[in-house]
């Protein structure tokens, strides 16, 4: 059971997602974009849904 907890917090991180309104970048949830829910731009404050087929690059 431990190794399925490994795994959870191992796909938490950060990845880029571009901003549809203002074209800017931002950093959000990994799990969060896979879950398809609702992203605010930070830039812009426009409410927003990431493609789950066009994922960004992970930040490193």
């Amino acid at each position: 059971m431990s190794q399925r907890k490994d795994a959870k917090n191992r796909r938490n991180y950060l990845v880029k997602c571009s901003c549809p309104h203002c074209s800017q970048h931002s950093e959000h949830s990994f799990s969060r974009v896979q879950k398809g829910a609702m992203l605010m731009c930070p830039h812009c404050s426009k409410i927003f849904h990431q493609d789950k087929n066009a994922l960004a690059q992970p930040t490193l």
